[in-house]
């Protein structure tokens, strides 16, 4: 399965909070009001600063989902005459499911759909899949923004 991406890893880094290694997405493949579609091999990366003991728990693909959700809320704001990304932080992440997780899969696939969103507060669902479109994790996730006017 092949995708072109249509932002990279340096466009991403220039949106959200991490970069180097933490920025752990390295591609956006579509991108919509509503929605986002990443891809990533960082998983696989032996220098990956989420890995203990050279192995990646399934739990920090939860960061890998609340990454896609930085990046579109930052496309989003791109797109907007504000130009510049809101500082936002993780309030809840909720209905957490758990699929096999292979850590040698080829990619990651994280696809973040809003649910809800205004000044303050977004509220995203986000499904991560590996190459062969297996279900690994999803959650619904509560963002805030404390400085918005």
């Amino acid at each position: 399965m092949t995708a072109t991406a249509i932002l990279t890893k340096p466009d991403i880094e220039a949106m959200i909070p991490h970069a180097g290694g933490m920025c752990l997405l390295e591609q956006v493949i579509s991108f919509s009001d509503e929605a986002i579609v990443c891809r990533t091999k960082s998983h696989l990366n032996a220098d990956n600063p989420l890995k203990t003991d050279g192995k990646l728990s399934k739990m920090h693909l939860i960061e890998y989902g609340a990454q896609a959700i930085a990046v579109h809320g930052g496309l989003l704001e791109r797109d907007s005459d504000n130009n510049e990304p809101k500082l936002g932080y993780i309030a809840t992440v909720k209905a957490v499911k758990w699929g096999e997780f292979d850590p040698l899969t080829e990619f990651l696939e994280i696809a973040a759909n809003s649910v809800m969103r205004d000044e303050t507060s977004k509220l995203y669902e986000f499904f991560i899949t590996d190459a062969q479109l297996r279900n690994i994790c999803s959650a619904r996730v509560m963002v805030i923004h404390p400085n918005s006017d």
